[in-house]
């Protein structure tokens, strides 16, 4: 009778663990990606609702506010990355951190993550009020005429 090889004990708890952990974190182009076509939409509803009332507008851009913040060091460091030719070396280390930030909830980026859903809700929340606001006729309560 043979029994499994000692390594091969010690590879299979490593083996589940990393497929435990794996997808935990965040994809952190995925979440760029997101950005840009929420901040495409939500300039466009911004510009309805200003037209309407500037007021507002106000939760969505302090909600953008909040997410550029918690963001910042993620842009920061794209905008570095783009402005000059990375290194071999500092090239590995970012895709080495992109992918342990996709395996593992790294606090920076989930704290991003979180900013940008609350930005999208605020988003969603504008949206329905300039919908519901062009929906009223003119002169009701809610058209505020």
């Amino acid at each position: 009778m043979r029994f499994p090889r000692p390594t091969t004990l010690l590879a299979m708890p490593v083996a589940a663990a990393c497929l435990a952990l794996s997808a935990c974190g965040t994809d952190i182009q995925w979440l760029l990606n997101r950005d840009s076509v929420l901040v495409a939409k939500a300039d466009e509803i911004a510009a309805a609702a200003e037209a309407i009332d500037p007021e507002l507008t106000t939760e969505m851009y302090d909600a953008e506010d909040a997410k550029r913040a918690a963001c910042e060091t993620i842009y920061q460091s794209i905008s570095e990355q783009m402005a000059r030719r990375p290194s071999f070396g500092e090239e590995l280390g970012s895709d080495v951190g992109l992918f342990v930030a996709y395996l593992v909830p790294i606090d920076e980026v989930e704290r991003c993550a979180r900013a940008q859903v609350a930005y999208r809700a605020a988003v969603e929340r504008l949206q329905s009020r300039v919908q519901g606001r062009a929906a009223a006729p003119a002169g009701s309560p809610r058209s505020g005429n």
